[in-house]
C-alpha cells in the first residue's frame, strides 16, 4: 500500500516537472522591456496599462541583470525580473491577459569580513584584496571624509564587517558595511551603522566635516521627512509594494519650492501619480524632479533656465498623495539616486547620540567587540566561516 502511494507520488512529481520549465537569462544591453514582451508573445498593453511610476522603475533594470522565465504548458509564461535589490517585477498570465506587479525579492543575507594590513595605501590595498574600488569609496562615506585617510602608513590595519545579498546562490547587491575600523598612525577609528543609515563611532559621535555641495534642499521650511529613498516600500494607498525613488518632505500647502541647483526646465506638467511636476536638467547628467505641486510659479516653462534657489512652484497634494508634501527625486544618467547623498548641509556641529539611539549603538558595539578582537589577529579576505569568526554566516532569509 505504502509502496503504491510512493510510486504514485513520484509519478505525479514527474508529470508536474514535465509541465513546468524554468530558465534563467541575462538582460542584454540591446534588450528593451517591450522587446522582452514581444519575444514571449505577451501583449504590449501589459506595459502601457502600468502607471507612470511603475514604468519609471523599469528603467532601473541593468544590463547583465539575471531574470527568470517560467513556462507552464497550456498556462502561458511567468517572468520574474529584479529591478532593484529589494523589488522584482512579476509578469503573470491571468484569466484575462497578463498582469505586471512588483513584489519583494526573496534573498539570503550573508555576513563577510575583510581584515588586511596597509602596504601601498587604503584604496590600492582594498582593490588588490577585493578587485573592487567600492570598498574604498564606502570607507570614505563611513568617515564622511573627515579623517586624513591618505596618512595611513604601511602596517596600519583595515577591518570591515559587511553584508551582501544572495539570490539563488548568486550575489545580486553591493556589499553594505555594518562595522569597520581603520588605523591612522596606529590609532584606531571605528564606525558602526545604525538604523538611520548613518555611521557613528563607539561613543555615538558622528564623523563630521563641512560639506560644499552644488545642490541645496528644495524646501527651506518643512515639518519632517515623511518618506526616504528606498528600493522597496509598501504603498499606503495602492496596498502593494513599490519603490520610492526620492525623498518626501511633509510641509504646509503653499510652501515655496526652490530649484536645488541651476539648470534648464525640461518638463512641466501633469505626470500620473506624481501630479504637477517640474523636472530640471543640470550639469554632469543630473536631473531633479519636483512632484505633487499645488501650482507652478509664474514664468516657469520648458526650456527656461533657472538659478539655484529660484522658486519654481508650491507644495500641494496633486496626483496620488496622502497629504501635502514635496516628492524630490534626483537622477544621474537616467538612474535614480538617493538625493540625500547630493544634498549636504554646511556644518561643523558635532552630533552625539543620546537616549534610546545611544543604547542601541552600544548594543551593536558590544556585538562586534569580540569580532574585532579576532580579526585583528589575522589577515582575512572573504574566507569561509570555519577559517575565521563570522566571515561568511547565513542569516535568516528575508522575504
Amino acid at each position: 500500500m505504502y509502496k503504491k502511494s510512493y510510486l504514485l507520488l513520484i509519478l505525479l512529481s514527474f508529470i508536474f516537472l514535465q509541465s513546468l520549465s524554468a530558465k534563467e537569462y541575462t538582460w542584454d544591453k540591446k534588450l528593451t522591456f517591450l522587446g522582452l514582451l514581444k519575444r514571449y508573445h505577451i501583449p504590449q498593453k501589459t506595459y502601457y496599462n502600468m502607471d507612470s511610476e511603475d514604468k519609471e522603475l523599469i528603467q532601473e533594470i541593468r544590463a547583465g541583470q539575471h531574470y527568470t522565465v517560467i513556462k507552464k504548458k497550456g498556462k502561458g509564461v511567468y517572468i520574474n525580473i529584479p529591478v532593484s535589490d529589494e523589488l522584482m517585477l512579476e509578469i503573470k498570465k491571468q484569466k484575462r491577459g497578463y498582469s505586471a506587479k512588483y513584489l519583494p525579492v526573496p534573498y539570503d543575507i550573508v555576513e563577510k569580513t575583510i581584515s588586511i594590513r596597509i602596504k601601498y595605501g587604503l584604496h590600492k590595498d582594498l582593490h588588490r584584496a577585493t578587485h573592487s574600488w567600492y570598498y574604498g569609496k564606502e570607507i570614505e562615506e563611513v568617515y564622511s571624509k573627515a579623517l586624513p585617510l591618505k596618512k595611513m602608513r604601511r602596517g596600519d590595519k583595515i577591518i570591515i564587517f559587511y553584508t551582501q545579498k544572495y539570490r539563488n546562490g548568486k550575489v545580486f547587491s553591493s556589499p553594505k558595511i555594518q562595522a569597520c575600523m581603520i588605523e591612522i598612525n596606529r590609532k584606531p577609528y571605528y564606525g558602526f551603522l545604525l538604523s538611520d543609515e548613518k555611521y557613528y563611532d563607539s561613543l555615538g559621535r558622528k564623523y563630521q566635516r563641512t560639506y560644499h555641495s552644488k545642490f541645496i534642499r528644495p524646501l527651506k521650511h518643512y515639518k519632517r521627512i515623511s518618506s526616504g529613498f528606498t528600493q522597496r516600500r509598501y504603498h499606503p494607498i495602492l496596498k502593494r509594494y513599490r519603490a520610492h525613488l526620492g525623498i518626501d518632505y511633509a510641509a504646509r500647502t503653499g510652501r515655496p519650492i526652490r530649484a536645488s541647483a541651476k539648470g534648464r526646465i525640461v518638463y512641466k506638467g501633469w505626470k500620473g501619480g506624481y501630479g504637477r511636476v517640474i523636472q530640471i536638467q543640470h550639469a554632469n547628467g543630473v536631473k531633479t524632479l519636483y512632484a505633487h505641486m499645488r501650482r507652478f510659479a509664474r514664468g516657469m516653462r520648458v526650456g527656461k533656465y533657472v538659478a539655484q534657489g529660484r522658486v519654481i512652484g508650491y507644495v500641494g497634494t496633486s496626483g496620488r498623495s496622502t497629504g501635502p508634501h514635496l516628492h524630490f527625486g534626483l537622477y544621474k544618467h537616467g538612474r535614480a539616486k538617493n538625493p540625500a547623498r547630493y544634498i549636504r548641509q554646511k556644518t561643523a556641529k558635532v552630533i552625539k547620540l543620546k537616549g534610546k539611539k545611544y543604547r542601541k549603538l552600544r548594543k551593536i558595539v558590544r556585538k562586534f567587540r569580540p569580532q574585532f578582537k579576532e580579526a585583528k589577529r589575522k589577515i582575512i579576505i572573504k574566507k569561509k566561516s570555519e577559517d575565521c569568526l563570522n566571515c561568511v554566516k547565513k542569516l535568516k532569509p528575508r522575504t
